[in-house]
């Protein structure tokens, strides 16, 4: 981890791995914020990728950052309500698990 983990990683070679913008901000907003969690908003972490266990790596070391400093920061893993990540023949087979694991219909 580079920093406190809300931005920047290093991967193995010493590479950089950002977090977007203020992805983490928003992240953190939608799971704790009264407006988002009392309609009972739900996160999800979805991809189609060769590298789930790096991925899922990333995930446990981001940190999503609340926008009071006095927080504490929360690891983006935690956050989700579900995940799939794994590889797949295509984003249709996240999604239709996805929705049987939520119950949440997908229009």
């Amino acid at each position: 981890i580079s920093g406190n983990g809300t931005r920047t990683l290093l991967d193995s070679r010493g590479q950089k791995v950002e977090l977007l913008g203020i992805a983490g901000h928003i992240i953190y907003e939608v799971k704790h914020d009264a407006k988002w969690v009392e309609n009972d908003t739900k996160l999800a972490w979805v991809s189609t990728c060769d590298e789930p266990s790096w991925a899922d790596e990333c995930l446990r070391k981001f940190r999503a950052s609340p926008r009071a400093k006095q927080e504490p920061l929360v690891p983006l893993k935690q956050l989700a309500d579900a995940e799939h990540i794994y590889e797949a023949r295509s984003k249709q087979v996240h999604f239709k698990r996805l929705q049987q694991d939520t119950g949440i219909p997908f229009d």
